[in-house]
């Protein structure tokens, strides 16, 4: 009888111990996702130098931007992923053979990643955390010269001899790493708000004209660089 009551405390200490680590487990879950805000900073250096060399308008160096996302937290792993675009655009009057050219370049940025992460502190209001997104993106440069504001259909769908606006297409695409720090404030069990630090290591690239040529002979340019995010994620948090 002695035995049978010691093994019968052995077993309920011991469910008691494997209910608090699930407990523990539980209460560090929270799925959710939202809308990021971020100030994009892709290296543009190297590319307003080359505008320059052509007395084209050069770009901001910062872009402000917005998207979406959500995450999965499960035990302190985090997986989920996010997207976040920008624009911009600059113009300017510039002189080719002896014409004056309303010249404008705009340029059109996004990204998306997965991501997968940890949560490296955790309380009932904050979490600190590293994530690394794995993924990619796409820069498009529009660059439009005019001499009037209008155009004839039928140099829309021919190429007449002296034609007066033109636009090229510029589309550079990439696949890369990007490593994030994100700090998270937990308003009840429904909101999250979080702010993220991340930097752009780009892999892999290649630039084409007018969606399908190849575009060859382009100068080195470097677009990594750091951005911040910020945003709002409602779902359930524990």
């Amino acid at each position: 009888m002695t035995n049978k009551i010691i093994l019968l405390l052995i077993f309920c200490f011991s469910f008691y111990n494997i209910g608090n680590t699930q407990w523990g487990l539980l209460r560090r879950m929270g799925i959710g996702g939202g809308i990021h805000f971020g100030i994009l900073n892709p290296s543009m250096a190297d590319l307003n130098e080359e505008l320059k060399k052509y007395d084209l308008p050069q770009l901001n160096k910062s872009l402000f931007g917005f998207g979406g996302g959500g995450n999965l937290t499960i035990g302190g792993i985090r997986i989920g992923g996010f997207g976040i675009g920008a624009s911009t655009e600059k113009e300017k009057i510039r002189s080719l053979y002896g014409t004056n050219y309303h010249s404008k370049v705009n340029l059109e940025y996004g990204v998306g990643f997965g991501t997968v992460g940890y949560e490296l502190y955790h309380s009932k209001k904050f979490s600190a955390n590293v994530d690394l997104g794995i993924g990619g993106g796409s820069l498009d440069l529009y660059i439009s010269d005019k001499t009037t504001d209008y155009n004839s259909w039928n140099e829309i769908l021919l190429i007449p001899a002296g034609i007066n606006n033109i636009t090229r297409k510029l589309s550079y695409s990439f696949f890369s790493l990007l490593p994030i720090i994100t700090l998270e404030y937990f308003y009840g069990n429904f909101i999250k708000l979080f702010l993220s630090g991340d930097y752009n290591i780009i892999l892999s690239d290649n630039w084409s004209k007018d969606n399908d040529l190849k575009l060859i002979n382009v100068p080195k340019m470097n677009f990594r660089g750091l951005s911040i995010r910020f945003g709002i994620y409602t779902g359930l948090y524990f």
